[in-house]
């Protein structure tokens, strides 16, 4: 977890000086609307939405990792509330 947050913070900064040293100004088509903008405010926009779209995927496996841990606790309080059996006697 902490690799990845540090991974993270570090592919942030880069992105974010990489684009600000591109001031070029570029037309970009995108399903049919044309935009005029600088390169840098292109590639903040694609890592931001390349981001979104890593989070997107990750969900299903999270929830459902949550919602066994759920069940887990779940069964093991009411496990934990019955009474313990008795040992059978040796004969």
């Amino acid at each position: 977890m902490f690799f990845s947050l540090i991974l993270t913070i570090v592919v942030t900064i880069g992105a974010v000086l990489f684009a600000s040293f591109n001031h070029t100004m570029t037309h970009v088509d995108l399903f049919g609307y044309g935009v005029d903008g600088e390169v840098g405010l292109f590639i903040i926009i694609a890592v931001i939405i390349g981001v979104l779209i890593g989070v997107l995927l990750m969900l299903p496996s999270v929830w459902k990792r949550s919602w066994a841990l759920t069940r887990q606790k779940r069964a093991i309080d009411e496990l934990s509330q019955k009474p313990a059996r008795k040992p059978a006697k040796k004969k």
